[in-house]
Formats: C-alpha cells, structure tokens, sequence
C-alpha cells in the first residue's frame, strides 16, 4: 500500500513524494520534522511515546528527548502551531506526543505488482540496478560512538557516556560531516547509490543534469516513476560514457529551485550555472491506457529539443528515449545493454522510495517481490542497506556475508560492495583495521576488473579505507586514499562529494600542522557546499575553518567565517554539530573580546541535550571569568576538578593552573596537572609541548626560575617541528612572563620582537608588548602600545593578564 496524503487546515502532506504544501504552495520542512509528522498523522488514534518515535524516525536508541522536541519544534513552526497553543501536535506530559487536529485521508492505490520472475539470469549490472553499500564515512560518527579505551586514536565526536581521552578532544571536530548521513538519513543511502553502474570507458568532460520526472497521472500507482525513472535514465547514460549529476544532489537542486514548469529564463540559466551542466534533461511521463509515453526534453547551449518514446512500462520507454538521444550524441549503448525486465522495475521503485526517503515502502516493496527476484543479489544488496540504516548492523553484515559466500556466483561488482558494505558497518564498530581490510578487498576487485571501473564507486571505497587508515595513526596512507578518493568522485560528476574529501583532506593538513594547505581545502569545499546549498556540510566546513583560524593566530578572520553560520544552525538536525559550532563560536568571541556574546553563547551550551564534553564548557567559563576580571568566580569554579573518569582538554588544564597560581594555590595547580599527565598521550608532539608549559609554570611557581626557563625553551625547540602559530604564541608569551619576573627585560623584549607581527592582530601579545615597554619606561612606546591594545581589548579587563 502507499501512504494516504493527508490534509488538515491549510495544509496538505503526500508521504509519497515527500511534500509538505500550503494552500497549493510547497513549504520547505527538515526531513527528519517531516518524517515526525507523517509518523504523527500515520497514528493520530493514539499518543505516540517519544521512544517510539524515535525508533521510527530515527531507528537508533542514542537520540535523546531534546533532539526530539527540537525536531517537532521546526514542524510546529511551519504549521504555525506554537508550543503554548498546541492545536495540531500535543505534547503528552512524561509519554510523547499525539496529533489532535482533524484530518482527511486522501487514500492512494499502489502499482500492481508483477508476479513473474525475471528471466535473466544475474548479470554484472546489465540494468544499472546494482546499488554501492559503501558510505562516505568520516570519524565524526564513528568516534562519537567510541568508548574512552578505544577512542585515544580516532578524530571523532566524543560519545555520551564514556568520555574521550585529552587528545580527541582537540580534534573531535576534524573529518567533519560525511557521516551525517549515517545518522540523519537522506543523503546516507545515495552516497552509495551514485555509484551504482559500472561506465564503459572514461568519462566525459560534459556534465549531465537529469531532473525529476513529471508524472501524469501524479496519482499514488505512478508516484515512484517520478524518482525511479529520473535516476533509471541517469544510471543508463552514465554506463554509455557519460558524466551525470547523482540524483540525490539533482532532487536537492530542484526542490530548491521548484517546479520546472515555472522556470524562467533567468532559473534555467541559473541551474546550468550552479551545476555546470552541458545539457538539462527534462523527462515528462504520461500513463495511458496503452502503457507509456515518454518525452525527454534536453536543454543546452545548441537549444531545446525533445525525444518521444512509447512502450508497455515507464522505464521501457525512459531507455528507449535514452537510447535514441545517446544516438544523437554518435554515443553506442553499452555493449550487452537489455531493455528494463520487471526486477529492474522493482529494484529502481525500491531506489525511489529510498531517494524519496521512505525507507518502510521500499523494505515494503523488497517483502512483497517474489521469490526468485528477493533472491537476486541486486535485491538482497539493497536489503542490507535497509538493514544498515535502521541500525540493524548484525542483520546487514550476515546479509552481506551470505552474498560473499555466494561467490563466483555473483558478479564481481556485487562481491565489491558487500566488501564496502562490511567495511562500513566495522566502522561503526570501531574496528578499523577490519574496515581497511574490507575496503582494501574491495579496491583489489574493482581495480582489476578494469572494464567495470566505476569512478564513483572507486571512490566511495577509498575514502572508506582512507577513514580507517586515519583511524589508526596512518596519515600518509589515508592522504593518499583521500586524493584518489577525491578525483574519483571528479571524474564521475559528483562535485559535493569530492568536496567533502576535499574538507577531510583540509582536516587532516590541519593536524599535520600545515595550515594553509587546509585553508586552501576548506575553502574550495566550502563554495562547493555553498553553491549546492548542502548545509550540514557548509556549516561544519565552515566550523572547521573558523577554528583553524584560530591556530594561525587571526581571530578577526574566525569570526567572519563562524558568523556564516548563523544563517545556517537553525536547520541542523545534528545536535553534535550545532554544539560544536557554537562551542568554536563561543572561542571565537572570547578571542575578539565579545564578552558578552560568549557569555550568550556558555549559556545556550548550558542549555543543551548534555552531549557537550564537561571540560569544554569549564574551560570556556574560566576564559570568560578571568577575562572580564572576575578573579573570586574564576577561583571557585578552578577548584571544581573535574572526575577522574571524565575528560580534560589541554585548554581547560592551562586556564586552571593559571588562575591556580595567580590565587597562590599551589595545590590546586598541581593536582590539575596530574589530572592532566594522567590523561595526556605522552609520545605526541603536541601533548609533550602542552605538558612543558604547564610543567615550567609550576617552577616558576616555586621559585625555579631557571628550570622554568629551560623547560620552556625546550617546549619551544619542540613546538618548531609542530607549526601551529597558536603554540608559538603562547611558549613565546610563557618566555616573556618568566623572563620578565626575573628582570631580564632584554631577553623579553627579543622573543617579543619574534611575535611582533601578531601584536596587531592578537590582544594576549599587545598586552604583553605594553607590560614591556611599561618597565623599561618608554613614554612613546608606551601610548603606542595603549592604543593599539584599546582596540583590541572588547570588552576584556585591561588590568588583568589575559590567559595563554
């Protein structure tokens, strides 16, 4: 059965093709708050506990109860449906929720299914039906996921219950938005799906946007010719040579831009511009008593023309048309190219329900095909991915594992991703050295059968293996998988998702230290993500570029690139990645001296789903307690030393052994470094460098001068080979602060001389520039530096010595 369209109010909701509309008019809807309502309105007889609704929207056990509420929050904000209000979803007090407007059911007949078996016996993609399981995948869902034991070499989001050691997390962030799809659904089946045919020979330059197709009539038997004849034609020219946009970024584009039947001029201009096509294919079908008719309208510089075809079914007359254009192009069909048989009329309406986000009708559809076709590998592939997304991983590995033990039986491309499929779902695991393993298995099998190389796909299992390598210390290696997973993804057309390599590649410069580089990635992936207006992916590549910002010492340049967020975090879904942002945000603010603002900031993430690592959120009150010259607050809130079981950030342990000593309080200084020795990975560079910092203020401390002296130095020989200009400030700021107590200010005012250029730029390095030149009493130097720090300060306390 297809889902009823429902109406309530001004309002008119078709589960069918994903379309919320008021008063004739579509209004946009988060997918996740769409998937609530439908749920909602699917059994308003009853409430609807919130674990339930999780389970059916989510399908995993980890979301939390505010995730929910802000979810339903979006839906009742587009039905105009305040909270105080509650005239169309109730919230149960201590249950869930229920739908308590009226509502008519608009009832939809389904496709009548054919009964009979394909004929054709399994071949290696004949039809274009065979779906790559492989996901790109970042650390980002991985580590989240991650207990503290198996997470001290990953880059990932810290899990909940069982904090990351100190190293992950300065770089939980890193890898940023890949695996979003995991989690949220949408994008995470088609970032397998886009290489779903293998190309006869190398792609083209001329890029090919294929656009949904217009149905009449638009009724519920026809609805999925709509996505599944849109993505049939597409996977059709691709396998004759042709570059094409995944039908994923092509539904996003037009759902932006709506419905071509009102395009201007000006919009299909502007859509060839955006995506860079050579030609638009517009294809409009129509079901007649006869069987089908198919029009495929093709748009590009030489002008408008149009291809007509009839035939029995609806993708029968989409390859005809195909054909007969491709024949325009002097381009041959594949070699061994069939007409569509009735599997791959199943297989492509299961591909359209999981486009269209109905994961329930398309595990609907695989129940009901019969026997013969739930048998065929190219069904049972797309039954593991139905299995992976619900979070099932046990059911889709034993899925997969059946069809590898089917081999020869089964086509080489077939074996390939139940290989990614496998190795996908031991990321998850956190097993990584499996996951290489399974990713390297399946490279070795599309590598060698070079006549069914699928750029895309190719691509697909490199940036899995290149994740697992990250995972385990192997940056060289994962760069270079990267790289090749990046111009794979070129070379099939799939702009975003080279970006989102270019944007892990950025990440991973970022930890090797070479900041430019990453800036250079980020930046390229960020107008990407822009111009196909992906959000997610915009807003963590931005976060991750704010932050780098931050090491190179140019907060002003932070803050333009963090304030770009805001017109993006009100339609995140991903709790993780809203944190995150306002975490670097509230960074940002405190390093521009918006005291204010970051003290908004601390408050929102005070308020929030208590994903947030503990330590992030003391670290960024202490900084604002000193900064505005609280010392008393700053004091008590130093002696809260975090558990033993919880993590403790490099940041957070410098900012309370500063205020610690300041205080005179030897011993609290001390035992927030052997909390942060306990907790340190001592063979990294970084840490090391971090632990020489804190070791040579607790000399100084205690009268040791010149071993705080040496020990500082020594840091700073070692910060030479890491290149973050943020740790040279500060080991140069920790030299002038020692030298300075020990009356050598010429020994101060050279390594000053060294930081002068980010005296202009950085309050913490002006400030110290008049502490100088105010004790060797230099009048004009003196106004100099005063007002070069005025306009640095903010709204900081000038009398205070900033942090490092």
């Amino acid at each position: 059965m297809r889902l009823p369209r429902y109406r309530f109010g001004e309002f008119e909701l078709d589960p069918a093709s994903r379309e919320l509309s008021r008063n004739g008019e579509r209004v946009a809807l988060p997918p996740k708050s769409f998937e609530c309502l439908t749920y909602l309105l699917a059994n308003r007889e009853r409430a609807v506990g919130r674990d339930e609704l999780i389970a059916a929207v989510w399908g995993r056990v980890e979301v939390n109860d505010t995730v929910v509420a802000q979810t339903l929050l979006r839906a009742r904000k587009v039905l105009d449906d305040s909270g105080e209000r509650q005239g169309m979803i109730r919230t149960v007090p201590r249950f869930g929720y229920r739908w308590v407007a009226p509502v008519e059911e608009i009832q939809q007949s389904d496709a009548t299914d054919s009964a009979e078996a394909d004929e054709a016996a399994p071949d290696s993609g004949a039809d274009g039906t065979q779906v790559a399981v492989a996901v790109p995948v970042s650390t980002l869902e991985v580590a989240r996921q991650a207990p503290a034991a198996a997470t001290d070499a990953t880059i990932g989001s810290p899990r909940r219950d069982a904090p990351p050691r100190t190293r992950l997390s300065r770089w939980w962030w890193l890898l940023p938005v890949m695996v979003l799809v995991l989690a949220v659904g949408g994008w995470w089946w088609w970032a397998s799906h886009r290489a779903e045919a293998p190309m006869a020979g190398s792609a083209t330059e001329d890029l090919v946007v294929v656009l949904p197709v217009t149905v009449t009539p638009a009724n519920g038997e026809n609805a999925w010719v709509r996505l599944g004849a849109m993505d049939y034609i597409a996977s059709r020219l691709r396998r004759a040579g042709l570059k094409v946009l995944p039908s994923d970024q092509t539904l996003h584009l037009s759902t932006r831009f709506g419905d071509t039947a009102n395009f201007s001029d000006d919009d299909w201009q502007q859509l060839q511009q955006d995506t860079g096509a050579r030609w638009i294919l517009t294809p409009q079908a129509e079901h007649m008593r006869g069987g089908w008719t198919l029009r495929l309208e093709t748009r590009s510089n030489d002008g408008i023309h149009a291809i007509k075809a009839e035939a029995a079914t609806p993708l029968m007359a989409a390859a005809q048309a195909t054909d007969s254009w491709l024949r325009r192009l002097d381009r041959a069909t594949p070699a061994g190219e069939r007409l569509p048989s009735p599997l791959t009329e199943r297989v492509q309406q299961v591909d359209a329900e999981l486009l269209a986000g109905q994961v329930n009708a398309a595990r609907e559809l695989i129940e009901r095909a019969p026997a013969a076709q739930r048998r065929d590998p190219r069904l049972r592939v797309r039954e593991g991915q139905l299995e992976y997304r619900a979070g099932h991983l046990g059911q889709a590995e034993d899925i997969f594992q059946r069809l590898l033990s089917m081999q020869p039986d089964i086509a080489p491309d077939i074996r390939a991703r139940a290989l990614m499929g496998q190795g996908a779902i031991a990321i998850r695991n956190r097993d990584f050295a499996s996951a290489e393993a399974g990713y390297t298995a399946a490279l070795q099998i599309l590598e060698q059968d070079s006549g069914q190389e699928a750029p895309a796909m190719l691509g697909n299992a490199y940036n899995g293996r290149g994740v697992a390598r990250v995972n385990q210390g192997k940056m060289a290696e994962a760069v270079s998988d990267m790289g090749r997973a990046r111009i794979a993804m070129q070379r099939s057309g799939d702009f975003v998702e080279a970006a989102m390599v270019g944007s892990n590649l950025g990440s991973i410069e970022v930890m090797r230290g070479h900041y430019p580089q990453a800036l250079q990635e980020f930046d390229r992936a960020i107008a990407v993500f822009d111009r196909f207006d992906v959000h997610d992916y915009l807003a963590a590549t931005l976060t991750a570029k704010a932050e780098s910002q931050l090491n190179l010492v140019q907060p002003e340049e932070a803050l333009a690139t963090i304030d770009r967020t805001d017109a993006l975090i009100g339609s995140l879904e991903d709790p993780y990645l809203a944190n995150r942002i306002r975490v670097v945000k509230t960074r940002v603010q405190l390093a521009n001296g918006r005291l204010e603002d970051a003290a908004n900031g601390i408050a929102r993430l005070q308020g929030s789903d208590g994903n947030l690592d503990p330590s992030v959120l003391q670290e960024l009150r202490l900084r604002l307690l000193s900064a505005r010259g609280d010392g008393n607050a700053a004091a008590a809130l130093m002696r809260q030393l975090p558990a033993a079981d919880t993590s403790l950030t490099a940041g957070l342990a410098l900012a309370a052994i500063q205020i610690a000593l300041r205080e005179g309080d030897a011993g609290n200084a001390r035992a927030w470094q052997q909390r942060w020795l306990a907790g340190s990975d001592h063979g990294d560079p970084e840490s090391a460098t971090e632990s020489a910092i804190i070791a040579a203020m607790l000399a100084q401390a205690g009268g040791d001068n010149a071993s705080a002296l040496r020990q500082a130095r020594a840091a700073a020989a070692t910060a030479d080979s890491i290149a973050s200009p943020e740790l040279r400030v500060q080991l140069g700021l920790l030299q002038v602060d020692l030298l300075m107590r020990s009356g050598n200010a010429d020994g101060a005012a050279a390594i000053l001389g060294d930081l002068d250029s980010f005296a202009s730029r950085d309050y913490r390095v002006a400030w110290a520039m008049l502490a100088l030149y105010r004790s060797i009493d230099d009048p004009g130097m003196i106004d100099s530096a005063q007002r070069r720090l005025q306009s640095l300060r903010g709204e900081r306390d000038i009398n205070v010595q900033p942090l490092l």
